[in-house]
């Protein structure tokens, strides 16, 4: 006779970025191995795939974060810790005073963390008079396929793959129509100012953000830095 299987309580959330509702139960210590390792190895890489594998498994196989917007798959995670091992994470920061290698503890009450920013009620931008295009918001999939070397290049991928549609007035072009010599070429025809037209509209959707106070441990500075991006609360 084995022994009993543990049954283990279920949440659910709302994604914010989607609007879906979602439920979830806590990770296994076996699951949170896994996590610990791919931090422990700091390949992004590595850390991403982790966090993927364990979002669908918590979930029963009902969320592939590859489909998420990364806002969502952020949030997500966040919920999934917090029920997992606690509200609360520590982290250590470095201090910003010039000069200075110290650094700081910080608490942070993952409760706390909310997406700032929202959905755009329309992906629809015009960068001329007469021609205009359709965006996507990227998803967790099509981000973590992204091989720049470069902000810059990064910045042209995530374009890229996330044009739908351009237009004029007379003719709508689908993007998934045309060659990738084609987008990249309307791209590079652009000015900075409509490429950075579009840059806002990426720049504008929804980021979980938590702002933290910390003293240095080295030189007494009180220090304040807004924590952005999944790794951040890791």
């Amino acid at each position: 006779m084995g022994l009993p299987i543990q049954a283990t309580p279920k949440y659910t959330t709302m994604l914010p970025a989607s609007g879906r509702e979602v439920e979830y139960r806590p990770f296994l210590v076996k699951e949170q191995k896994i996590l610990v390792l791919a931090r422990e190895s700091e390949d992004s890489n590595q850390i991403m795939k982790a966090i993927k594998d364990l979002i669908e498994s918590v979930t029963d196989g009902k969320v592939n974060a590859d489909d998420l917007p990364m806002v969502d798959m952020e949030w997500l995670f966040l919920k999934i810790r917090s029920v997992s091992v606690g509200e609360t994470a520590q982290i250590v920061l470095p201090c910003e005073q010039e000069g200075c290698s110290g650094s700081g503890d910080v608490t942070v009450n993952l409760e706390k963390v909310a997406p700032q920013g929202k959905m755009p009620d329309d992906a629809t931008i015009m960068i001329t008079d007469t021609v205009g295009v359709k965006l996507s918001i990227p998803s967790v999939g099509v981000l973590s396929n992204i091989k720049a070397t470069t902000p810059e290049e990064q910045a042209i991928e995530v374009l890229k793959k996330s044009l739908l549609q351009v237009f004029d007035e007379d003719s709508v072009y689908h993007c998934n129509e045309l060659s990738d010599d084609e987008i990249t070429d309307f791209i590079e025809g652009m000015t900075f100012g409509q490429l950075q037209t579009l840059g806002e509209f990426f720049d504008d959707l929804p980021r979980l953000v938590y702002d933290a106070k910390y003293k240095c441990e080295s030189c007494g500075t009180v220090n304040e830095k807004s924590l952005e991006g999944l790794q951040s609360f890791f």
